[in-house]
This record gives C-alpha cells, sequence and structure tokens, in this order.
C-alpha cells in the first residue's frame, strides 16, 4: 500500500513538473518570439541607416561632379567671352564705330549671360520596388545633356515608375519610418515601402 502511495506522490510531482516545463517552455517561445520580432526591427532599421549613408555618399559624389562641371563651364564662359570681347572690338574698330569696345562688349556680356543648370540632386523611390532600390539623381546633368528642363526631367523619372523627392525631405520620411518600426507597425519591406509613399 505503501509503495502505490509512493507512486501516486512521485506521479503527482512529475505531472506537475511538466506542466511546470510546459509553462516555462511557453514562456520561453514567447521571448524568443519577441526577441526574434526585435531583432528583425533592429535589422531593418539598421538597413535604413545604411540605405541613407549609401545615399549621402552618392549625393556627395554627384554635387563634387556638378561643382566641377560648373567650374569648368564658367571658365570656359569666361574665356569664350574674352576671344569674342577682342574680335567684337576689332570688327567694331573696323567698322569705325564711334565706341568699338563697346561691340567687344556686348559680346562679352552675351556669353557670360550663358546659364546652365548645376547641382539639383533629387532622390528617386521605385514605387514597385525595394527600399533599397532607392537611389540619387543628379537631374541637372540630365537637364544640360537633354537641353530639357528641371520639370521634364522629373514628369520622365516619374512616367518610369518612381517618385521624386528632395533628400531633406527623403530624410524626414526615414526618420519617421524609422519611428514607426521601432513601434512595430510594419511586418514586411513591402509595407515599408508602401507607408514611405503613403507619406509621400
Amino acid at each position: 500500500m505503501e509503495t502505490i502511495n509512493n507512486l501516486k506522490e512521485l506521479l503527482r510531482y512529475v505531472l506537475q513538473e511538466t506542466r511546470q516545463l510546459n509553462d516555462a517552455s511557453i514562456e520561453l517561445d514567447g521571448l524568443i518570439e519577441r526577441e526574434a520580432e526585435s531583432i528583425h526591427i533592429q535589422e531593418r532599421v539598421s538597413n535604413i541607416d545604411t540605405l541613407k549613408s549609401r545615399l549621402v555618399h552618392e549625393i556627395n559624389r554627384i554635387q563634387e561632379k556638378e561643382y566641377i562641371s560648373e567650374r569648368s563651364f564658367n571658365v570656359e564662359k569666361f574665356q569664350i567671352g574674352i576671344v569674342h570681347f577682342v574680335f567684337g572690338s576689332i570688327v567694331g574698330a573696323v567698322a569705325k564705330q564711334k565706341n568699338p569696345l563697346l561691340s567687344g562688349y556686348r559680346s562679352l556680356s552675351t556669353e557670360l549671360g550663358k546659364k546652365e543648370d548645376f547641382g539639383s540632386v533629387m532622390i528617386a523611390i521605385k514605387k514597385s520596388g525595394k527600399l533599397e532600390d532607392t537611389e540619387a539623381v543628379s537631374i541637372s546633368s540630365f537637364v544640360r545633356e537633354y537641353k530639357t528642363t528641371e520639370s521634364n526631367v522629373i514628369s520622365i523619372i516619374r512616367d518610369n515608375g518612381y517618385i521624386t523627392l528632395a533628400p531633406k525631405e527623403f530624410w524626414e520620411l526615414l526618420y519617421r519610418l524609422k519611428e514607426d518600426l521601432m513601434e512595430g507597425k510594419y511586418r514586411s519591406e513591402t509595407e515599408q515601402v508602401e507607408a514611405l509613399l503613403h507619406y509621400v
């Protein structure tokens, strides 16, 4: 009889321990799931920081090229202007104008008055793509290359499935997206891009 009582007691103990282990296992599963979600969110936040860093680097590279191009344009414009001034003055002198230098000055002014578009950079976000497909675009270089306007270039980019934003606007959107991510609002990258586009 005592053996049966001991076995019953042992069985109760085993059942109690099993329940406790089961409860601990469920709690552990919940902790692991929450930790995995936290790591996943941190990873996506880190990806946003990496994206911003890459875009800042791209923008700096573009602006450096734009500065060099603008400088070359201004130097060339000045050199051509001097040549025009000399020839205009010579033509004025040959034509026995009252003030031959005025003719040269007009030619110089015309040349120096020429303008080109430099330094305009936008962020292009692909509507149907991933966040990492976002890129910095030199609007000015397209304006110069195709002899068109900024608004026309932006319109063409948008017609190709992109949304364009000034860098400052894009940084603000990224900040909002990070805040929302840390609050656990978005589960997938598709939701992130949709949220970003919704902010726009």
